[in-house]
């Protein structure tokens, strides 16, 4: 699971930076394709973006601790001579 989010990363990426080259150079064309090009590399950002943040939650979840259910000890349990 965690290699399809890897590819899904790394074309959302991908998307990112063509369309955002393409939004950047073709500013002298139709109005639309600026605009058109903008939108596809901002849903390329998101796509890159959330996919990272998944990939990077699913690392953290294996590293977290166990909450253990032992039975907690008062708060001062030895004396202090």
């Amino acid at each position: 699971m965690q290699k399809s989010f890897a590819i899904a990363c790394v074309v959302g990426w991908g998307f990112f930076y063509v369309f955002s080259f393409l939004a950047v150079g073709s500013l002298n064309d139709a109005a639309w394709m600026p605009a058109t090009y903008a939108l596809l590399a901002f849903g390329g950002f998101l796509t890159g973006m959330l996919c990272w943040v998944r990939i990077v939650g699913l690392r953290r979840e294996g590293v977290r601790p166990v909450a253990l259910n032992a039975p907690r000890r008062g708060r001062f349990t030895r004396e202090i001579a």
